[in-house]
């Protein structure tokens, strides 16, 4: 999975990460025109329907009328909007061009307000930067089946991979007389829908039990136990909207969770009237049940009382406010991929909680690598 394919997948979940990754300053009025001439390889722009016409536009196209020629004004545009977005993940979205991790990384690290999370997803972007680096790229190249597959094998199976320790019953099957283009497939899957996102949450994990920021990076090894527990999609938000609570303080006596306190608490101003409180109150169960999903200015919210019950510096609460945001897009990540391992399992509810299980494994693993590595990587601080 790129990065251009994961943002479109929490897009889909939630539009309002719109904002996030796509800011309005960097969208052009025409945007959707221009991106569909982009995408599609159109070999001029034009955006409106009389400009595509032609000089004189009528129901009909005279033969000798040349079409797609655009505005003067409409190319200038263009070509403002196109130097305005060099450099920054708009470019990567429109153009959908360079698709490494590493340039993505690069790309972000230019923006004061990501450095931060950055910083701590250190771990991550050394993960992903070096795992895409050790696979051959044949540049579009004709190569035949079998030279593909030797030079997969080779990079699957290199001293050192994580893959080495992937599910032996694959690996197995790569050895077998199989078709080559069967095994093929069987790599193809290993990267991208059952070791690499295993070996990538394991790496995350990490990020987490080194975070200057506890309070709200849920541990993912607390979203896998769960899963194994109650294989289902909504299992990760239910664990991440408990977790909120508990550190919100929004917990009754018997140190359950309360979602008419969490409610109460997700108020602006002070002493919210009881219909309100009511009324959030719903719209708290509609989110634990599934019904609903919490906007991203709740989950905000949420991170601003949390900060504020662990006596955080104001300026301090402003700079890290995104951490709640990523723990809650990685929790969309993780629904979107259980529902792909389950289509994959057949929905056997026993391969499902055997493969999650697998997660413990490359935690172990990656803990013994990080403690090898040590200091250095991708955002390290250089002499």
């Amino acid at each position: 999975m790129n990065p251009w394919q994961l943002i479109a997948i929490l897009e889909k979940n939630d539009p309002s990460f719109r904002d996030l990754f796509y800011p309005k300053h960097l969208r052009c009025p025409l945007s959707k025109r221009i991106a569909q001439s982009i995408e599609e390889h159109w070999p001029v722009y034009f955006p409106t329907r009389k400009e595509c016409r032609g000089r004189n536009w009528s129901t009909s196209i005279p033969e000798n009328e040349l079409l797609y020629q655009p505005h003067p004004s409409s190319k200038k545009e263009l070509d403002a909007w196109k130097a305005r977005i060099k450099g920054t993940i708009a470019e990567g979205r429109s153009y959908r061009t360079d698709r490494s991790w590493k340039r993505f990384f690069q790309i972000c690290a230019n923006y004061p307000r990501l450095q931060p999370p950055l910083h701590e997803l250190k771990p991550a972007a050394d993960f992903l930067i070096q795992e895409e680096a050790i696979w051959p790229r044949h540049g579009g190249v004709l190569v035949g089946q079998e030279e593909l597959l030797t030079a997969w094998r080779n990079a699957l199976l290199a001293p050192g991979s994580p893959y080495r320790f992937a599910e032996p019953q694959r690996l197995r099957f790569l050895r077998s007389r199989r078709p080559t283009m069967d095994k093929i497939q069987m790599i193809h899957l290993i990267r991208q829908l059952f070791d690499r996102p295993l070996m990538a949450l394991a790496v995350l994990e990490e990020c987490a039990a080194s975070s200057h920021h506890a309070p709200f990076w849920l541990s993912i090894e607390k979203h896998i136990t769960a899963i194994v527990i109650n294989p289902e999609p909504l299992t990760f938000r239910k664990v991440w909207l408990e977790h909120a609570m508990q550190s919100a303080g929004a917990i009754k006596r018997t140190g359950k969770s309360s979602r008419r306190k969490w409610a109460r608490l997700l108020l602006d101003g002070d002493g919210p009237a009881l219909s309100e409180i009511n009324a959030k109150a719903v719209e708290v169960s509609c989110w634990t049940s599934g019904k609903k999903r919490p906007s991203v200015k709740n989950v905000r919210r949420s991170w601003q009382i949390i900060s504020k019950r662990s006596e955080l510096p104001l300026d301090q609460r402003e700079e890290t406010g995104d951490f709640c945001l990523l723990s809650w897009m990685i929790t969309f990540w993780l629904e979107n991929h259980f529902k792909q391992i389950a289509a994959g399992f057949n929905n056997d509810t026993a391969r499902i909680q055997r493969y999650y299980r697998r997660f413990f494994l490359h935690l172990k693993i990656a803990r013994k690598a990080r403690k090898k590595e040590g200091a250095g990587g991708f955002f390290s601080r250089q002499p």
